[in-house]
């Protein structure tokens, strides 16, 4: 097992400064988030530069977070979607980074769940195939608020891309958050589906309330919120798996704190729960 610098816990940074800050923290690797990916290669800069800052700090990339909107039936949004995709494939190739997560979000929320899994799935393939070419894989997270959020609705997804390279990410709070999934349900899952862990804690709207914005009730690092972290640890555990965790946060108070400290803060929560 080994831990990840998820970007979104250090929002607002470079990628720059997020490897450092990971580095420095005791971190084993760096999860770069594409708001500062996308930055820094629209700026100039490309996966050789990278390569420079992971050997100045002895660091690694376990993961590049996010490509999005990969459920989209418009044309003009799929042709983008794809871009990104050859675009993030070349530089995880690249940096050695072998790990790229993909969400859906709601364009297909009229469409009923197989139609939402048959479509999505239908993108999700052709993603997978310029990964293959490459040796990345990708791993999907089921955001609560979104159709295909559950730990069955994730399997199914897996099931219907029948790729090798897909799997999903384990996050805590958005299978916690939308009554998807419980540590139960963790255990059962074969490990070779578990491509990343999220720690997320947090809180949720009441059943049946409907949801509110994300920073509203993810405003907590691990041990702070309403989810039984140890427990979904062990539940982790359990399956056999032994890949990367990270801590993740969205927070605008928690984001205008000293980074560093939130780092390694949460850090050592995380390496407490081993």
């Amino acid at each position: 097992m080994e831990f990840g610098l998820h970007g979104l816990l250090v929002r607002y940074s470079n990628v720059a400064t997020d490897i450092m800050i990971a580095a420095k923290a005791g971190y084993d690797a760096v999860e770069l988030h594409t708001d500062k990916l996308d930055r820094y290669l629209a700026s100039g800069f490309t996966g050789k530069d990278i390569n420079q800052l992971l050997a100045k700090h002895n660091m690694k990339v376990s993961c590049i977070d996010i490509i999005g909107d990969v459920e989209t039936q418009d044309s003009v949004k799929l042709e983008k979607v794809m871009t990104k995709a050859n675009l993030l494939v070349d530089t995880a190739a690249e940096i050695g980074c072998g790990t790229i997560q993909l969400n859906a979000f709601c364009e297909l929320a009229d469409k009923s769940e197989k139609e939402n899994i048959d479509l999505t799935a239908e993108n999700i393939r052709e993603i997978c195939k310029l990964g293959a070419k490459k040796g990345i894989r990708f791993q999907y997270e089921g955001a609560a608020w979104t159709p295909i959020h559950s730990i069955d609705q994730c399997r199914r997804l897996v099931d219907t891309v029948a790729m090798d390279n897909f799997g999903f990410v384990v996050d805590f709070w958005h299978f916690w958050a939308s009554r998807g999934g419980s540590p139960e349900d963790v255990a059962k899952i074969d490990k070779n589906m578990i491509y990343g862990v999220h720690i997320a804690d947090g809180f949720r709207p009441a059943e049946g309330a409907p949801w509110v914005d994300e920073t509203l009730l993810r405003g907590a690092l691990p041990g702070d919120g309403e989810i039984p972290v140890s427990e979904w640890i062990e539940a982790v555990k359990a399956t056999g798996y032994d890949g990367f965790y990270s801590g993740e946060i969205l927070c605008h108070k928690l984001w205008e704190a000293d980074l560093m400290d939130i780092a390694s803060d949460t850090l050592k929560r995380l390496q407490g729960y081993f």
